[in-house]
């Protein structure tokens, strides 16, 4: 059974998504808000760069240290950058993830770090969701059905 490219070509996909439940975070949601993120699958570009961001993170770091004539001065341009010499490079590339990969809330990478920090399972829990879904590829589009007719009174 041959590849059908252009069934293929002229299908519309979307992001797989779902909801996480995150109980820990309940109190950082409005009164009477189910505590759920909401997450994505990433495209192939959005995991190619979370794959690199721990190389990314030891080529900045050179670069750092390249440029400035201290010790404090690197510590000070890694604080702006929100940049840590301790931090793994599988975490760096999850971090990444969550902020391409966040729907509801969306984040900056800065509070990806520090919802890893005090939150480490949850964020270990919605990173890894969103592997998964990104494994498991676009959704097609499915046409909106005809609405029916209903009988006039």
């Amino acid at each position: 059974m041959p590849f059908q490219t252009d069934r293929f070509e002229t299908t519309k996909f979307e992001p797989r998504k779902t909801r996480v439940p995150v109980p820990a975070l309940a109190s950082f949601f409005d009164e009477g808000e189910v505590a759920e993120w909401e997450v994505r699958g990433l495209t192939a570009s959005e995991l190619h760069r979370a794959m690199e961001a721990g190389r990314r993170q030891s080529t900045v770091e050179g670069i750092l240290k390249a440029l400035s004539h201290s010790g404090d001065q690197v510590t000070a341009l890694r604080a702006v950058l929100g940049l840590s010499t301790d931090t793994p490079s599988e975490v760096a590339k999850r971090l990444e993830m969550l902020v391409a990969g966040s729907v509801a809330p969306q984040v900056t990478l800065p509070q990806a770090v520090k919802l890893g920090e005090a939150f480490p399972i949850e964020f270990m829990l919605l990173t890894n969701e969103i592997t998964e879904l990104t494994g498991k590829g676009a959704d097609m589009v499915k046409p909106a059905a005809a609405s029916q007719q209903t009988p006039a009174s």
